[in-house]
């Protein structure tokens, strides 16, 4: 059984192939857009040389032939840019495979094939617990396996597809990012699109890192399955997948973080806490408002209360004026009935 083989292999297929495909597509959309950008740049930096309205030398001039050379260079062929592919796609997975095979003793060296083994393992361990225990505990155990095994290859997969479609989506949009090093305005483009890309780049490293640790892990922890006939027999093992999927769930965090990205998606992070916490805080004041103002207490102080108490003491107030209102309407109807 290599399921999660079968589906990693197939988006590194599919990545590959659209990104090479795309990549010409878009470098022949770019392409006259940058001639007609190095012929007025060559243009204006000769007459600067010869004018010298700013100051230049010469070894600016060749900096920027060279520059527009090496553009050039990239945007002409896939086949001249598919290096750097190999390094953003392959050379992470290849140094993640030494990591995998130092954690684990040599015993997996292919990170796909170690998570499917895992897989395995907690199906197994479940089946396992499900024929030598009882009927209900059994089966709530090999559930209970089931659950968590499948978690971990769902968060597993999604990490890692993620991490290979963005390389593929940003290897499109190499083209452009390529032609913005051509100008000082534009280049911070070409900056951000590589941090991006580093970023993607280490997930597979960092993936084969957790993985590694993991598997390490459980083989220790693993109980024999003939012995295994209650979810007490296997919590050791359970524990590891669970921790597991935890340090699957931090490798983008961390990418990002070696690629200095983070500090933005920290920001928001922290923004929309603030944010739920004002919330929280609101709605927590507002229904001690809405009770005082229903029992009939005084209204709050307006310098010590927030806004939220005092608006919700309005709505209890008004409730309780309404309810005393219903039941003197109610009264008196009842007294008119009586004579």
């Amino acid at each position: 059984m290599a399921i999660i083989a079968d589906v990693l292999t197939a988006v590194d297929a599919t990545a590959s192939s659209v990104g090479s495909t795309a990549y010409n597509d878009v470098a022949a959309a770019v392409i006259p857009v940058f001639r007609v950008g190095a012929v007025l740049l060559v243009a204006m930096t000769g007459i600067n040389l010869a004018i010298q309205a700013v100051p230049m030398t010469l070894r600016n001039g060749l900096s920027l032939i060279t520059r527009i050379a090496l553009v050039w260079i990239f945007l002409s062929s896939y086949a001249n840019f598919d290096a750097i592919y190999g390094v953003l796609a392959e050379t992470p997975s290849q140094l993640g495979g030494t990591v995998l095979e130092a954690a684990t003793g040599a015993t997996v060296t292919d990170l796909y094939g170690g998570l499917d083994e895992l897989y395995g393992q907690a199906l197994d361990l479940g089946q396992a617990v499900s024929e030598n225990g009882g009927y209900i505990s059994g089966a709530m155990a090999s559930l209970v396996m089931f659950v968590i095994a499948a978690l971990m290859a769902t968060v597993s997969i999604i990490v890692i597809c993620a991490a290979k479609l963005m390389i593929a989506v940003l290897i499109v949009l190499g083209p452009l990012a390529i032609a913005c090093t051509m100008f000082k305005q534009s280049a911070s483009v070409f900056e951000a699109w590589v941090k991006m890309a580093m970023g993607f780049a280490f997930v597979p490293l960092l993936t084969a890192a957790m993985a590694g640790f993991t598997i390490a892990t459980s083989e220790m922890l693993a109980p024999d399955p003939d012995a295994a006939e209650t979810i007490g027999d296997i919590i050791g093992f359970v524990v590891v997948m669970m921790l597991g999927t935890g340090l699957m769930f931090m490798v983008p965090t961390l990418a990002q973080s070696l690629a200095a990205t983070s500090i933005g998606l920290g920001a928001a992070a922290a923004g929309t806490y603030q944010q739920a916490k004002s919330g929280a805080y609101g709605a927590a004041a507002g229904g001690r408002g809405a009770l005082e103002g229903a029992a009939g207490k005084a209204a709050p102080n307006r310098i010590t209360s927030s806004t939220s108490r005092r608006a919700g003491h309005a709505v209890g107030a008004g409730s309780l004026s309404a309810a005393k209102m219903a039941v003197s309407l109610a009264q008196k109807s009842v007294g008119k009935g009586g004579k």
